[in-house]
């Protein structure tokens, strides 16, 4: 009984079967230390049945077999039995986060590489059971921190560090120990008297001789000394004059915070006669010194709505994109009954005489503060007003274009139609040559700041980005998005990015969620921190509101199976196709000359 409620979280999130990865049957007999009766050939064969059973089980949320949680921070999740250095062809499909659990079938296979077993997943692949137990109680699974939440946009709470030098401790300090790391919790000695000053002013020269000088890396870990103030008690002290290796830590102290470095944010706590924040990597930091980062923006895109969309039930579509319920500002869309009616006609119209007049599928965005979606009525050749649209509203177009009285409107998949005038279209890549008739693929206008998903030559979803912000007189502020066809190379439901940036010193944001890596350190993935959804802002990744790149997340490919916190691509899993491009901005001259008549 007891396993079977654990399993309940497993099987709450459904997930396709092609969510599994076939690991089994590349497995070479001589990786095997089990029974030698068995030839390696049925071997595999029975596994992999043995497996497809569970899983179905799985998916199904009947699932009552054993099951691992992640002891160790990283779990690794291989191809085979034996680690990748082995040159034994082994390799890294994605791995397990602290706490998670996850199906295992039964029976342990030890070697070598792991005395303490291997555990083949439900889902395919294998973990060292030196990072793993079955023994879901023990202090290792049970006190790790909270695991993700994967149904909404942001999978844990963030916190915005408020001053500069925030401790990040390993574990709790009491608050005498802490005077040594904050000097801010030690009282002010009383100022000195007029006497007192003038003995302190004769002896001053003698005490400074006779002290040490501090070493270098004082600057960042060490308590401060009475000769020198530390980086972060000096007024004159500049974010771009530190780097992230400055910040390092010993001991119980794990590093320092820069004003504005966020932290992801298990819970919080009292203990030690004070309130901490425990992350998501199971430190704790003064609760004083950090304040919870509200969420800027409920903006998203939007999902195609016709009846032959792909259907993100449980995967991702944001709840307010449900069959034509709500718009992006939460107002209803038009009703249910005129909603339908409309879809129809544009469907019975389409499939009439107007199929040869229908342009090109596509998404645009809508600019005009007067926007408004507009009903036309096809059998009096009317249109008609309805509810305003908001500003950096996305529809996805029919490819349906309207002429009436002067004025020019486009259909949407959701049955309104919008004026052409208030909405600014995107502008997508050539269709790959090699593209199969309904793949998946991502086109990305950096310069519309636009991001379209297409199912072959179908646009499904439409939403704004912000892109990398240029600087064409100073290089070190100048972050450019790289151009050109990828494919996603991996992706995690959270990561930490931090770097140093030349000009701004450096950066740290924990748990950065649904990223999908594409080249080098080059993402998409979600951004908590702005609402500058339409505008350049970033260092070169693709930023996506926390809802789009949760949608997205979970449409693309490889798909992330169940329990893991990340998926890497490969030969049998290819990511999905991103094009990302970028138009030339046309070179004009002020005052030109009129062209000739």
């Amino acid at each position: 009984m007891g396993v079977a409620l654990v399993l309940v979280g497993l099987g709450a999130c459904h997930r396709p079967r092609e969510g599994g990865f076939d690991a089994a049957s590349t497995l070479p007999a001589s990786t095997f230390l089990g029974d030698a009766a068995l030839e390696a050939g049925a071997f595999v064969d029975a596994r992999r049945v043995e497996r497809d059973l569970a899983f179905a089980r799985l998916d199904a949320g009947t699932y009552d077999g054993a099951v691992v949680g992640a002891a160790n921070m990283v779990v690794s999740v291989l191809s085979q039995p034996v680690w990748p250095e082995s040159d034994a062809g082994s390799e890294r499909l994605g791995y397990l986060r602290h706490g998670a659990r996850a199906a295992v079938l039964d029976g342990v296979m030890p070697n070598e590489e792991c005395s303490d077993g291997w555990y083949e997943l439900v889902s395919g692949g294998f973990v060292c059971g030196k990072a793993v137990t079955t023994d879901l109680k023990s202090p290792r699974v049970k006190l790790a921190p909270k695991g993700p939440d994967l149904d909404a946009g942001l999978p844990y709470r963030y916190g915005f560090n408020l001053t500069n030098g925030t401790p990040v401790y390993r574990r709790v300090l009491s608050i005498e120990d802490r005077k040594k790391y904050e000097p801010w919790l030690a009282p002010k000695p009383p100022e000195p008297t007029a006497e007192e000053g003038e003995t302190t002013t004769t002896t001053s020269s003698e005490e400074e001789s006779s002290e040490s000088k501090p070493k270098p890396e004082a600057r960042a870990a060490a308590a401060p000394s009475a000769s020198a103030s530390p980086w972060f008690l000096r007024a004159d002290a500049g974010k771009a004059d530190l780097r992230l290796g400055e910040l390092k830590g010993r001991g119980v102290l794990v590093r320092r915070m820069v004003r504005g470095f966020f932290l992801a944010l298990d819970r919080d706590f009292k203990a030690a006669g004070a309130r901490w924040w425990r992350t998501t990597y199971g430190f704790a930091v003064p609760f004083e010194r950090v304040a919870l980062q509200p969420k800027l923006s409920d903006f998203h895109g939007v999902w195609s709505l016709l009846p032959d969309a792909s259907s993100l039930a449980g995967v991702g579509a944001p709840p307010s994109l449900d069959a034509g319920a709500l718009d992006a500002s939460g107002d209803a869309l038009l009703g249910d009954a005129m909603l339908e009616g409309a879809v129809q006609d544009a469907a019975s119209e389409a499939s009439a005489s107007k199929v040869a007049a229908l342009g090109e599928p596509g998404a645009a965005f809508v600019t005009s503060g007067v926007a408004v979606k507009i009903v036309y009525d096809r059998a009096k050749q009317k249109l008609g007003w309805a509810e305003a649209l908001p500003k950096r509203r996305a529809v996805l177009l029919t490819g349906e274009r309207v002429t009436l009285s002067g004025v020019t409107v486009l259909g949407t998949t959701e049955g309104f139609f919008v004026r052409e005038a208030d909405v600014r279209l995107a502008k997508k890549a050539a269709l790959p040559a090699d593209l199969a008739a309904a793949e998946k693929w991502i086109d990305v206008d950096l310069t519309r700041q636009a991001l379209v998903a297409f199912e072959g030559a179908r646009p499904v979803f439409a939403t704004l980005i912000s892109s990398g912000k240029r600087n064409a007189v100073d290089k070190e502020k100048d972050h450019p998005t790289p151009t050109g066809t990828f494919r996603i190379r991996e992706k995690h439901v959270t990561t930490t990015m931090d770097g140093d940036v030349a000009a701004d010193g450096p950066y740290s944001i924990e748990d950065v969620p649904w990223v999908m890596y594409f080249q080098g350190s080059f993402a998409l993935h979600g951004a908590f921190w702005h609402n500058n959804f339409g505008g350049v802002r970033s260092h070169g990744c693709v930023n996506l509101a926390p809802d789009d790149a949760r949608a997205l997340f979970f449409w693309s490919d490889p798909p992330l199976p169940e329990g893991w916190h990340g998926v890497f691509s490969g030969d049998a899993r290819p990511g999905t196709r991103i094009v990302i491009h970028e138009d030339e901005v046309p070179k004009t001259r002020r005052h030109a000359p009129a062209p000739p008549p």
